[in-house]
């Protein structure tokens, strides 16, 4: 493993694929708890209203929503758009539709580089036998 910065409290942290250090990870997963329960008892507020009830940036909130940790009530004031064809999500970047045409096209290429089936030994009766013609001279 290495050492790396903190993202948010620039320490110095034994790197494991979290750009955070473990405090700032539980700091940050505390404050997703009061966003998720603020959001919950007030289901039509907007994310500044959020942001400033519970002292998040909005980034971090946007960055929740596409993670799908968190996700949107019908009819509420945040609004996010699928990231390909624009529609209206409550969570995530892509709406179902395009989720999944691109699960089609992955399944696809995965058929198109799946290996062929190993032949199987064909046994004796199926495969014959090998006749050799002795020649005299």
């Amino acid at each position: 493993m290495e050492a790396r910065q903190c993202r948010r409290c620039k320490k110095l942290f034994q790197f494991a694929g979290n750009p955070l250090c473990h405090s700032c990870v539980k700091e940050m997963d505390k404050k997703f708890n009061e966003v998720r329960d603020y959001l919950y008892d007030n289901p039509d507020s907007g994310i500044e209203e959020v942001c400033e009830a519970v002292g998040v940036e909005t980034a971090d909130i946007h960055r929740w929503l596409t993670e799908g940790r968190l996700i949107l009530a019908h009819g509420s004031s945040i609004v996010m758009h699928c990231e390909k064809c624009g529609a209206p999500i409550q969570t995530g970047k892509l709406c179902d539709q395009c989720l999944g045409k691109l699960h089609n096209k992955l399944q696809e290429a995965a058929d198109i580089l799946k290996p062929p089936e190993p032949k199987k030994p064909l046994s004796i009766k199926e495969e014959g036998r090998m006749h050799l013609e002795i020649r005299k001279k």
